[in-house]
């Protein structure tokens, strides 16, 4: 079922294909299908919206927003021990979340210049939440909480309605709970337009956050290449890497890539092991859980095709392997993992020990799962409060300071050929 390869094996085009996968292209889903969606719900507002969610989810829209009833009943349909969950969910998470604030500064040069920086949140804010093959309300927690420590003054969540045109109960109990009001009806490219030009009934966003399908990733870069909205990253197929030694437990490991496999078709599960005997004992489980059908059987069976063994001498090899890689998520099933954090870049999320699965960063122990995919760990960062800051730079010169700097910016701007004005727009101060 899965193959188990030497790193020392690979091939360099091998090595290529792992570390450059990103996704298809998708610029001829943008110009045919994306662009067009986007122009027209620029242009008709509400309408369009209304149009577009009934062609592609055959659902007809009375209203584009969720009413405040309908979010209140969302709250009171869903079980209690279901709530008790995701409220302790919604503390660790904002805990984790308040220690990313970021303070503004301000100091003064002995020649009299102030500088500094000053961190404001950005005003408003949209978070997308998939819909469609499952709810994902954990996602709203991820989205909504830094965005709310950053000091969003308006955040709205953009989610596919049922085929009844209702929001997803549980995505409307946690909205509830963190007091969000403005829930978008409509996912895809239509939903992601709405926010982002605003509609009638919907605020306008300035930032678009959170993964969605092929269609939500291409409406997000062509938006923000137009400069209409700032989003987080585009994503790609999730994505697990784990380095196990001899120590780990095979059946633990074995799950822990199956809960990749089960989030979709196009899921990446890796492992890279010091031990090939693990590795055997790794696909025996993998390979008796496809067989018994289990669970999310047909998307499991189709994303562990996609999956990765491969073999290799020592967990300091294995770790110069992900590093190259960049998963979107990493364990580190070893024995005193600490030992090597420093060693490990270029992860969106890391988990160390046996006792720290994906699944629980995922749902409840307080970071965030919205991450880079595809590699783009080796340049980017998962969601956080920053994400939905501004910092904005600023200057104050005392004319002594500015007179000091005269010279200096007449020479450097005289090289680039500014010296006309730019440098004089210095000098004409002390004449």
């Amino acid at each position: 079922m899965i193959a188990i390869r030497k790193l020392s094996d690979l091939t360099q085009k091998e090595r290529n294909t792992l570390f450059q996968r990103f996704g298809d292209d998708f610029t001829g889903i943008m110009v045919n299908n994306v662009i067009p969606i986007v122009q027209k719900v620029r242009d008709e507002g509400d309408k369009a919206v209304i149009e577009f969610t009934n062609k592609f989810d055959g659902v007809t829209l009375h209203e584009v927003c969720a009413t405040e009833k309908e979010i209140t009943a969302a709250y009171h349909n869903t079980d209690a021990k279901v709530i008790d969950s995701f409220t302790m969910a919604i503390e660790n998470i904002r805990e984790f979340h308040l220690h990313q604030k970021r303070d503004s500064f301000i100091y003064t040069r002995e020649d009299g210049t102030t500088l500094g920086m000053l961190y404001q949140p950005v005003e408003s804010a949209a978070i997308y939440v998939p819909g469609g093959k499952a709810s994902y309300p954990s996602s709203v927690l991820m989205g909504v909480i830094p965005a709310q420590i950053a000091g969003c003054k308006h955040i709205s969540i953009i989610t596919p309605p049922s085929k009844d045109g209702a929001i997803a109960s549980y995505i409307g109990a946690m909205a509830h709970i963190l007091g969000i009001t403005t829930i978008i009806k409509s996912g895809g490219a239509q939903g992601i337009a709405a926010a982002a030009f605003g509609t009638q009934t919907v605020p306008k966003a300035d930032i678009i956050v959170g993964p969605g399908n092929i269609y939500v990733t291409a409406a997000k870069a062509y938006l923000f290449s137009q400069g209409v909205i700032q989003i987080d990253s585009l994503a790609g197929p999730s994505e697990v890497l784990i380095i196990a030694d001899e120590q780990a437990n095979s059946h633990w490991v074995a799950w822990d890539l199956l809960s990749q496999a089960e989030h979709e078709e196009m899921a990446i599960a890796i492992l890279v092991t010091t031990s090939e005997s693990l590795a055997q004992k790794v696909i025996t489980y993998i390979e008796e859980d496809i067989n018994s059908g289990r669970g999310r059987h047909e998307i499991k069976k189709q994303a562990i095709k996609n999956a990765h063994i491969i073999l290799v001498s020592s967990i300091e090899e294995a770790i110069d392997f992900s590093n190259h890689y960049g998963p979107e998520h990493m364990e580190l099933m070893v024995e005193n993992p600490l030992h090597y954090l420093t060693q490990i870049k270029n992860v969106g999320s890391l988990f160390l020990g046996a006792y720290a699965p994906v699944a629980v960063g995922d749902y409840f122990s307080g970071t965030n799962h919205v991450l880079p995919t595809g590699g783009a760990a080796r340049f980017s960062s998962g969601l956080g409060v920053e994400t939905f800051m501004r910092r904005t730079s600023f200057q104050y010169l005392t004319p002594s300071a500015l007179q000091q700097a005269t010279e200096h910016v007449s020479r450097m701007s005289q090289v680039e050929g500014f010296d006309d004005k730019h440098g004089d727009s210095l000098r004409i101060r002390f004449r």
